[in-house]
């Protein structure tokens, strides 16, 4: 018994470090985005919006695009992070391909900010990258949602449906040539469905891994007092 509790306090201690770095990611990515939207909005207004996200991270044309690029390397980090404890965790089939495809996403995010828009080539091949990689996650959850009813359930499972249907449209008006979307025709005055689907695409990422923490931190919090339960039980 005692050595089961030795492994269950290691099992928890690995569920805080997954919940831990990926809420601390989730955190600065939207502080990052928001300081650099807002830094944007003060110039262009509304327009903000109808431009691809990544622009945020250019050099030369946005005032906080060091803000931006950091907080992206962060969140990276903290994601390869985040995946790395739950392979440790070692909780069967779905988490050991998810933590392997969460570990290329998170190493592609860091990428991206190491290698922002003004590095084009190297920023279409992350950014491409990041975008398949994010249809993977997407697609094992919705299966798993369907063969397991394991950790996808509830607002994951939802998110990865409109996250899965974002990244697939954006995949779709992709350029595989370029590896770069088509540019938009007067943003000015028409919607830009591109800047549109990848800000969509951004917002869903974020409450995803928000999800996530929330769902292993539920799924740590009851393992725990099974075991405890079980532990009283036995000293009786």
């Amino acid at each position: 018994m005692e050595d089961r509790i030795k492994y269950q306090s290691m099992q928890y201690d690995l569920h805080r470090l997954v919940v831990l770095t990926i809420f601390f990611g989730a955190l600065i990515a939207a502080t990052g985005v928001s300081i650099s939207v807002w830094a944007e909005y003060q110039v262009i207004g509304d327009l903000v919006f109808n431009r691809r996200s990544d622009f945020l991270g250019d050099y030369n044309n946005a005032k906080f695009a060091f803000v931006f690029n950091i907080a992206l390397m962060i969140t990276g980090i903290c994601i390869m992070l985040a995946m790395f404890g739950l392979y440790l965790l070692k909780q069967g089939f779905f988490s050991h391909y998810l933590s392997l495809i969460g570990g290329w996403v998170g190493m592609c995010v860091l990428l991206m900010g190491v290698f922002p828009i003004n590095y084009l080539e190297m920023h279409r091949l992350v950014s491409t990258c990041f975008l398949l990689g994010t249809v993977l996650m997407y697609f094992l959850c919705i299966t798993d949602r369907f063969s397991q009813h394991t950790i996808c359930k509830g607002p994951i499972f939802t998110l990865s449906i409109l996250g899965f249907i974002a990244a697939t449209a954006l995949v779709i008006q992709l350029d595989w040539n370029t590896l770069d979307f088509s540019p938009c025709e007067h943003p000015e005055s028409t919607p830009c469905w591109v800047a549109i689907t990848m800000w969509l695409q951004t917002n869903v990422v974020l409450l995803w891994c928000l999800s996530f923490a929330w769902t292993v931190r539920r799924i740590a919090i009851k393992n725990y007092l099974e075991l405890s339960q079980r532990y009283l039980a036995g000293e009786r």
